[in-house]
């Protein structure tokens, strides 16, 4: 009985597609957060340059180029906006709230980079691997930094902004 392989270029090409979706989403969603953060450290944290949101983006087209997959131009996504809260939040809460929205948003983008990286190394990809790899890394950097902040949050320690130092 022959069996037939499944297409995992379909199921990493989709992967890809989520992710694209994600990632413009969380450069909107950053950029948000920049503008109502109470903790500067928040603001910076969620910085295009710290983040590294926009060579997410460069690095999906080029693997989308490796891939030779048409790049499509959809605005539908089962990505959705996240909730900054409430305007009757303020402060530390309101920080804490959209950190809390916006870790959601990058451990559904960890595990999907992870298993793209696993399919692309099966596929015996070039450059994918390594971009997914290294995509993986610093959107796991972003994470860190929002769990130090949440700590130094809840501790009551005050974050100076360096421009004040």
């Amino acid at each position: 009985m022959k069996t037939l392989e499944p297409s995992f270029d379909n199921v990493l090409q989709q992967i890809l597609h989520e992710l694209e979706m994600l990632e413009k989403l969380s450069k909107k969603n950053y950029l948000r957060i920049r503008e109502l953060a109470h903790a500067p450290e928040l603001a910076k944290a969620m910085h295009s340059d710290q983040t590294g949101v926009l060579d997410h983006i460069n690095r999906l087209k080029l693997i989308g180029i490796e891939l030779k997959i048409k790049s499509e131009k959809s605005t539908a996504s089962s990505a959705e906006n996240i909730s900054m809260g409430s305007n009757k939040k303020k402060g530390a809460e309101r920080d804490l709230w959209m950190i809390s929205k916006v870790q959601q948003l990058i451990h559904r983008k960890i595990a999907l980079y992870k298993i793209a990286h696993c399919i692309s190394l099966n596929q015996v990809l070039v450059h994918a691997p390594i971009l997914l790899e290294q995509t993986t890394r610093e959107n796991e950097a972003t994470s860190t930094w929002l769990d130090r902040i949440i700590q130094r949050i809840l501790s009551g320690e005050i974050i100076i902004p360096e421009s004040k130092i």
